[in-house]
């Protein structure tokens, strides 16, 4: 009775690894990734009059998901994701628009930059404001946020 119990148990798990495994490769197959880091801006975000008035610089670095198979071919700029548009959007985000919270201005690059191209699946944001009212020593604050494609 044990090893029968005993034998379900360690097929359930294979199988379960087996779906695991498969999701990872159905994902990370054909899946190329476009890379803008390091990005500098001005920006007035923040809880803070001053923040809000003076503005400060901010760090930003976007991946973003797609698939460079057309592009790879036919070397066009119409067969791939446009990162001169993305850095466009992610600059008229952080310098032309005012947020309390930089979760609210990661999440505006994000929703711009997925509605921007419907072949981009997935998008991370992360925007750094290194000068933060905080006592203490610290490189910057930041967020982190990943969001996909609604289809």
């Amino acid at each position: 009775e044990k090893d029968v119990w005993w034998g379900k148990r360690m097929r359930a798990q294979r199988l379960f690894s087996r779906a695991l495994l498969a999701g990872r490769r159905r994902f990370s197959e054909g899946k190329d990734k476009l890379l803008l880091h390091g990005l500098q801006f001005h920006g007035y975000h923040g809880d803070l009059p001053a923040e809000q008035e003076i503005g400060q610089k901010f760090l930003v670095d976007i991946d973003v998901w797609t698939s460079f198979a057309t592009a790879q071919k036919s070397d066009l700029l119409r067969d791939t994701v446009d990162y001169v548009k993305i850095w466009e959007m992610t600059k008229d985000s952080v310098e032309n628009k005012k947020f309390e919270m930089i979760e609210a201005l990661g999440g505006d690059i994000s929703d711009r930059i997925l509605a921007h191209d419907p072949r981009i699946e997935k998008v991370r944001v992360k925007v750094k404001k290194p000068q933060v009212c905080i006592p203490g020593t610290f490189n910057y604050v930041g967020i982190d946020m990943t969001r996909e494609q609604n289809r």
